[in-house]
């Protein structure tokens, strides 16, 4: 398991669902996630669950073989939200870094314009 929280990848991730969302149109499988975020399978399954389970996605989860399988089928719009809503006030912090639990330094805007990295 990663030392990253649950929800700081599970932040990511939704992040990274948006961001090629956003520029493709479409949203990834779990192996081009597993490719992208560098995470072991047990990290992303756990953090698509919590994604799944907080309304951020749409995924279909089949069981071939008794081995869970993720087919993410669409950011929701609750997802969208989280991400793009900006913090009501300059001093309190964004509903994604709050949600996330990710301090005020993680900023959304420069990975939104591609000027930082996610992993």
């Amino acid at each position: 398991m990663s030392e990253e929280t649950i929800s700081h990848n599970a932040g990511k991730v939704l992040l990274q669902i948006y961001l090629i969302w956003k520029e493709k149109h479409k949203v990834p499988n779990f192996n081009e996630l597993l490719n992208i975020t560098k995470l072991n399978e047990i990290d992303l399954k756990t953090s698509l669950d919590y994604c799944l389970d907080k309304s951020f996605i749409e995924a279909n989860v089949v069981r071939p073989g008794g081995r869970r399988v993720f087919i993410i089928q669409k950011i929701t719009s609750d997802g969208i939200d989280i991400i793009e809503k900006p913090a009501e006030t300059p001093k309190e912090k964004r509903p994604f870094n709050l949600t996330f639990n990710f301090n005020t330094d993680f900023n959304i805007d420069s990975i939104i314009k591609g000027e930082a990295k996610l992993f």
